[in-house]
């Protein structure tokens, strides 16, 4: 699933690697554009049944960005469109599951949709 990519980059900013290599797949491509679109993500490479990712690392700040999963199958977070637009701060970006695909805040709040909390961006 999803959290395994997610846990695949935070370890991989924690030790300063900019190279990741994953197998290609429905789930990984959607969050791979909204990491992309959120510039964690500098550019993909596609070759085969792999996926090569380069992290986009900022000199002056020794590490990208902090990235926490919240998503756990036992404890489901559910935020209403209310609640995120209270949360909406220009730090914090949240990657929500919602009916309407894997949106950012940002994009939930334009799309007035609510839905699952998978990730927690700041920095």
């Amino acid at each position: 699933m999803f959290y395994k990519i997610i846990n695949i980059i935070k370890i991989n900013i924690l030790n300063k690697k900019n190279k990741i290599i994953l197998k290609k797949n429905k789930i990984n491509n959607n969050i791979i554009k909204i990491l992309i679109k959120l510039n964690i993500i500098k550019y993909v490479i596609k070759k085969n049944k792999n996926i090569i990712i380069y992290l986009n690392f900022f000199k002056k700040n020794k590490s990208i960005f902090k990235l926490k999963n919240i998503f756990k199958t036992s404890n489901i977070k559910i935020i209403k469109y209310k609640n995120i637009k209270k949360i909406n701060k220009k730090n914090n970006i949240l990657l929500l599951s919602t009916n309407k695909g894997l949106l950012t805040n940002y994009d939930a709040i334009k799309k007035k949709t609510g839905g699952i909390l998978l990730l927690h961006i700041w920095n």
